[in-house]
């Protein structure tokens, strides 16, 4: 599948994490003002998507695509034009710092755009993985002993998460804390649910 790479207007992670995403990745994007981030991180960026009214690259020969419905974020309109494009796997970074309202959004983000694609957002604490119901069962590889988190976004009637040393089986999980701090005994961690989720994977 396709995989496009995401740069948001925010902070983090390090260039060496950045180093890695590339790697996997067809398309370099950059989301509106996260573009400049890019730039001025030193990576070259293939396509700016938003509605321009954070980017100050005036020389960049990046393709631009202006999306200027005000209804969603530039995060939910990027994926949702991207995954038109043929693109179902997105690592996505600069997700730190920032207004309450921003970091809010990523995760609103998450829960709006297509339910077959896949999401992940990178920070160097984090991976951040996006479980959906059209995608079925989720395997997440991590180092035995990591700990995790279960978050619904949404309300799920029907979770199942196996590997941790808490498990949950075919259970009812709504926002709340009921899926904080898991420790993964075996690999890969096996998430499945009738919601969208998402497993945050400590580093």
């Amino acid at each position: 599948m396709m995989r496009a790479l995401l740069w948001l207007n925010a902070d983090g992670p390090s260039d060496a994490l950045i180093a890695q995403l590339l790697d996997g990745a067809d398309i370099v994007v950059g989301v509106d003002g996260g573009s400049d981030r890019a730039v001025g991180s030193g990576f070259e960026i293939d396509m700016i998507i938003g509605d321009m009214d954070s980017v100050g690259l005036q020389d960049s020969a990046a393709a631009r695509i202006l999306l200027e419905d005000q209804q969603s974020s530039d995060l939910a309109k990027a994926i949702e034009y991207l995954c038109g494009k043929g693109y179902k796997e997105f690592d996505v970074v600069g997700i730190e710092g920032g207004l309450e309202s921003h970091q809010l959004g990523i995760w609103g983000a998450l829960a709006e755009v297509p339910g077959d694609v896949g999401i992940r957002l990178h920070s160097d604490r984090s991976e951040i993985h996006r479980i959906s119901p059209e995608r079925g069962q989720t395997l997440v590889e991590v180092p035995i002993g990591s700990v995790f988190s279960v978050f619904a976004l949404e309300n799920c009637d029907s979770v199942t998460v196996i590997g941790g040393k808490w498990g949950l089986n075919d259970e009812v999980l709504r926002l709340s804390t009921k899926g904080l701090h898991n420790i993964a005994e075996t690999s890969p961690l096996s998430f499945s649910s009738d919601g969208v989720l998402v497993a945050i994977i400590n580093r």
